[in-house]
């Protein structure tokens, strides 16, 4: 049994692809008895009784073509996290899924929207099957992915982003902050069948970081030359608004950047909040760590299709100093309340935990630690802002408080590991060979959370992919007539139509 599990381990440490390390953790969690565990659908970590009697009344109600009492139990019974299935805990005993019956309660639900979505029901049409969908996945909520600020260690979301391309489960809202925002940009300003290519170590690769000389430094007050971040960006990202990106790539976007005056609020950038700004400076206002390079100034395209400053006036800078993982904006304007998070910020992930459900000592001294430190840091910095007679250094203490004050994680948290080596390459231009390393390990963290998120966002997943197809077979028979582009309740660009009626 112990060379089994020596096997096993061997096998998930030099897996190339998530296959493979998925079968050979499966064969870890059979060789440890963890199939038992999961068959068992009793414990206390969630409402197994609720989830089994509404497993027992979906697939009752479906097998036997009950589509009004299905239609009614499915719109009324779908809720988000429902008997606390979200719970890390379930996903703490073995490698590789949960409790079989939490697996099987979302498949079904899965298979009975499918259903619902394809089949031919005289007292359920199509127009009626696009309303039942649009309000379901309203109450439902969907998932987005917030990519952190982190310099050179965000080349780790890049292999995020890789393990959930490769698995169908990129969400289609994605924010980022610094340099969450350079593969957030770059990956929205493709379309969906150019991502793979994007995944390329080559196609990460370039020098973003060249120092000023000494001269400059002085000229200046910065450290780091910023045209050259700016071939940087502009050799991953293309040069398009955000609505343009949108229509190009069906994902929505977000930019978050700070101000670097004051009597301004952070702002989320995006196709609902700024239309019209060109992405490339929005990251490269999102990337401006203050004392390494210049705030930046946004561009915008005016009405008459000119590229123009966006409010001439205002200087803006690092997104992550003030709202690196924008959850609530994202809340109310895209209809979120699930994030999978990639934490790269180095004075962050020290004091994170990969798996929320860790005990044990050290994981309890770190978050003491933790406390311990913010705690202590909050109270000083509260006293210096109302106490400090110099503006710009209360303006520094405000900043210092909004980064102490954020929340760094979310409902999954992927963080790579904290080595001296990492920190050491955190404003370094990285060698190919690196930067294949540091993809490498954000597909490697990935793969451990990928059921997880995958039985977390199947059910709205599948949702948006029943509207996406009524809206096609709803709109397409039609005689219509364009009125405007609207956007649907997934978020993709469609044609509001006007029934025509016979005279």
């Amino acid at each position: 049994m112990k060379r089994r599990e020596r096997e096993a381990r061997l096998a998930m440490r030099h897996a190339a692809d998530y296959a493979s390390w998925r079968e050979a953790a499966r064969a870890f969690d059979t060789i440890n008895g963890l199939d038992h565990w999961k068959r068992e659908d009793a414990t206390d970590d969630y409402d197994w009784k609720l989830i089994k009697s509404r497993l027992r009344e979906i697939r009752g109600l479906r097998t036997s073509n009950e589509i009004g009492k299905l239609v009614y139990h499915l719109r009324q019974g779908l809720h988000w996290n429902l008997g606390n299935l979200s719970n890390p805990i379930l996903y703490s005993h073995a490698l590789v899924g949960t409790k079989q019956l939490i697996e099987d309660y979302t498949r079904e639900v899965v298979v009975a929207l499918n259903f619902l979505c394809d089949g031919n029901f005289a007292e359920f049409d199509e127009v009626a099957k696009l309303r039942f969908f649009r309000e379901i996945l309203a109450s439902f909520g969907r998932s987005a992915l917030m990519l952190s600020g982190g310099a050179t260690l965000g080349l780790f979301h890049v292999g995020v982003v890789k393990a959930l391309v490769r698995e169908d489960l990129l969400p289609d809202v994605i924010s980022g902050s610094s340099a969450g925002s350079v593969v957030a940009a770059t990956v929205g300003t493709r379309a969906p069948d150019e991502l793979e290519s994007l995944l390329d170590p080559q196609s990460s690769y370039y020098h973003f970081w060249k120092p000023l000389a000494l001269k400059e430094i002085w000229r200046k007050g910065v450290l780091m030359d910023q045209s050259q971040i700016r071939r940087g960006i502009a050799s991953n990202i293309l040069d398009l608004t955000f609505e343009e990106a949108y229509r190009r790539s069906g994902r929505i976007i977000n930019i978050t950047v700070s101000p670097a005056g004051s009597n301004q609020t952070p702002r989320l950038l995006n196709y609902l909040t700024s239309p019209y700004l060109y992405i490339r400076e929005a990251v490269l206002a999102s990337s401006a760590v203050p004392f390494l390079f210049a705030p930046v100034q946004l561009m915008t395209r005016d009405e008459d299709g000119k590229r123009v400053p966006y409010m001439p006036s205002l200087r803006w800078t690092d997104g992550s100093l003030k709202s690196d993982l924008p959850g609530i904006r994202l809340r109310r304007l895209h209809n979120v309340n699930h994030f999978v998070v990639s934490q790269t910020n180095p004075h962050v992930i020290p004091f994170l935990k990969a798996h929320p459900e860790e005990q044990g000592l050290v994981s309890n001294l770190r978050d003491y630690v933790y406390s311990s430190l913010r705690g202590s840091a909050q109270y000083a910095i509260g006293i210096g802002r109302f106490s400090v007679p110099s503006e710009q250094v209360r303006r520094y203490l405000d900043t210092a408080s909004s980064i102490i004050n954020q929340d760094y994680r979310g409902n999954i948290t992927i963080l790579p590991k904290v080595t001296v080596w990492r920190y050491a390459h955190v404003t370094a231009n990285p060698k190919i060979e690196e930067v294949k390393r540091f993809i490498q390990e954000g597909e490697r963290a990935t793969w451990r959370r990928i059921e997880m998120i995958r039985n977390q966002m199947m059910i709205s997943q599948t949702m948006m992919r029943c509207i996406r197809r009524l809206e096609d077979s709803v709109t397409a028979p039609l005689a219509v007539s364009v009125t405007h582009e609207s956007r649907s309740t997934t978020g993709r660009p469609k044609l509001e139509v006007v029934r025509r009626r016979d005279p």
